[in-house]
Formats: C-alpha cells, sequence, structure tokens
C-alpha cells in the first residue's frame, strides 16, 4: 500500500509577518503546502514562491467565510494530488513544535484508515511567549476518502470530524498557535470576529462577550497560563527561525474590514460589541488621508455613549461572574 501524501491546506490574507517562517517549518514535515490567498496586499505571494512545495490557489471571496475557504482547499487537495493523501487543515500562524518532529507518531498518522480525523493539540503561545495556554485535542487532519465538508460560516472545523467519524489522537505532534504572540493584532481579530456574529446575528450580546472580550479573554489566559518548554522553540532557532520576532501595526486588515462593517451598516449597530477600547476615528482618518476612495466610513465615528458604555461594562462584569460559577 502507497504511502499516503501529508498535503497541508493553508487560508492565507496578508500573512507576510509569519508566512515564511510557517513554510519554512511545515516545508520539512509536508509533501505539499496549498495556500489559498484572499485577495493579500502584502508579501505573502511573492513568499510562497520561494517554497517549492508550495501552491497558490485564489481565494475570490469577497468577504470572511470559513466554509467556503475550507471546501476550495480540500477541493483543491483532491484535484491537484493523486493518490491517497493526508489533509491537514494549518493556519499560518500555527507552527509545528520543533521537539514534534522527530515524533514517531508520523508513522502512526500515515497509517489511519481513510475516513479518519486526526486530533492534535495546539497551544496558544502568549505575550511574552515563555507563557502558554494549554489545549485539548484539536481536529486538523484527516485521511481523506473524498467525504464531504460543509463547515460553518465561522468557527469551523477545519476537515470533516466528530459524529460518526472515526478519530485518532496524536499527542506526540502538537502545533503551536503564535496569534497571542501579538496581542494588538490578535484582539484586533477577536473585535471582528464579534462585529462578524452580530452581522450574521449568530451569536447573542452575552456569548459575544464571553467569546470576544478582550477583557474577558486576558483574564482567562491569565488565570490558566503555563510555561512555555523551550524545546517547542529551540530546534528552530537553531536553524535561524525566530518564532517570536514579529512586527505589529495598527493599521492591519482586521481594522480595515471592521471599518468597511461601519460603513456598511453604521456604528451604531455595533454600540454592544465590546470594541470600544480602540480609537476608530483616529484610525479611519489616518486611512482616508492616503486612500480617500477607501472602504471606511466618510463621516465622524461616534463611539457610544458614557451610559452605554456604563451599561457594557456591566454586562461584562456579569458575564464574568456567570462563568467563574
Amino acid at each position: 500500500m502507497a504511502t499516503p501524501s501529508i498535503v497541508v491546506l493553508t487560508p492565507v490574507r496578508n500573512e507576510s509577518w509569519i508566512l515564511e517562517r510557517f513554510l519554512a517549518v511545515t516545508s520539512q514535515f509536508a509533501d505539499v503546502i496549498i495556500v489559498a490567498d484572499q485577495r493579500s496586499t502584502d508579501a505573502s505571494r511573492e513568499i510562497c514562491r520561494r517554497f517549492a512545495k508550495v501552491i497558490v490557489i485564489d481565494n475570490a471571496d469577497p468577504e470572511y467565510n470559513e466554509r467556503s475557504r475550507q471546501q476550495q482547499l480540500i477541493a483543491a487537495a483532491r484535484e491537484l494530488v493523486s493518490g491517497a493523501k493526508i489533509l491537514m487543515a494549518i493556519d499560518a500562524d500555527e507552527i509545528l513544535a520543533a521537539d514534534s518532529l522527530a515524533s514517531p507518531e508520523w508513522a502512526d498518522l500515515r497509517r489511519a484508515p481513510p475516513g479518519t480525523a486526526l486530533y492534535f493539540e495546539k497551544p496558544d503561545l502568549l505575550s511574552p511567549p515563555n507563557r502558554q495556554r494549554p489545549s485539548t485535542p484539536f481536529p486538523l487532519g484527516y485521511s481523506d476518502d473524498g467525504r464531504s465538508h460543509n463547515g460553518l460560516f465561522i468557527h469551523s472545523t477545519r476537515i470533516p470530524a466528530g459524529g460518526s467519524i472515526p478519530r485518532l489522537d496524536v499527542p506526540g505532534i502538537r502545533f503551536l498557535h503564535l496569534a497571542m504572540t501579538r496581542p494588538h493584532e490578535f484582539y484586533a481579530r477577536q473585535r471582528l470576529y464579534s462585529a462578524l456574529e452580530n452581522v450574521k446575528r449568530t451569536k447573542s450580546v452575552f456569548q459575544r462577550l464571553a467569546y470576544y472580550s478582550p477583557r474577558i479573554i486576558q483574564q482567562r489566559l491569565d488565570a490558566v497560563a503555563q510555561p512555555t518548554p523551550p524545546s517547542w522553540w529551540q530546534g528552530w532557532r537553531d536553524q535561524g527561525i525566530d518564532l517570536f520576532d514579529s512586527p505589529t501595526a495598527p493599521d492591519n486588515h482586521f481594522n480595515r474590514e471592521l471599518l468597511s462593517l461601519f460603513a456598511r451598516y453604521g456604528e451604531r449597530r455595533f454600540y454592544w460589541d465590546d470594541i470600544w477600547d480602540f480609537d476608530w476615528e483616529s484610525l479611519r482618518v489616518n486611512i482616508l488621508a492616503t486612500d480617500p476612495a477607501a472602504k471606511v466610513p466618510q463621516r465622524a465615528i461616534h463611539p457610544p455613549s458614557k451610559f452605554q458604555s456604563g451599561a457594557l461594562t456591566l454586562l461584562r462584569w456579569l458575564r464574568l461572574r456567570s462563568m467563574s460559577k
């Protein structure tokens, strides 16, 4: 029986801050890396061209949609890679732990029967990165049998998993989630998620606070943080790959997308989202100064009143209290 190929499926949008390091590491265990680029305006595509195992496909979706991009990536893998394959859906900010490269469980993974979902640990590295939040096993891989994948608009399981699908845990191989090592960008993404869930009406105000409030998230992280074993990253540093040297900037595509939602729906639609710890008006003015045609509000953005801010603070306190019981 032929050894299945390991095909990594990665959605990308303006990931140049981490993409070169991700591809340098991932090329050491993957046979093929398929990148679905969604209109990146940074150097992401140029970086992809430097790696022989990378195939770039276009994700032409105008808006955020996890279901669509996952289906595009899985379809591309089935079209472009013949024979048996292990699909591994890994984001660009999720990098294999250095001590996982030599794990004997790679052989177990390749022997998984078709139709098996593969579960890996995906700890969150925090800021500073000598702390981490442990993770429960997460379905990142699938021994492909051609099954369709439906998925969700947001927070979707990336590959077929759950229900009657057999499961194989692979604890000796873990992927380090680096998003939280850049708190500015991480919380920008959380604010955008809250606004998207508002627009799609997929979560209530109380639920959005629990999932996306920066203050609630930070308290929960501080409560469970543990030291990060140096073996997770030292092997990469020995190869000249530093996982923790990452630039940061207030004008990122998460903030721009949220401003575009303000332009479409008005900022008042989002007064009950915990997104007002950021100066949206200053960013709007700065963007229009260099790009008058940008999809941002053309008039000043007014934050919630003191009364509404106080009410949101009370809701946040109530949510924290309910979660601590």
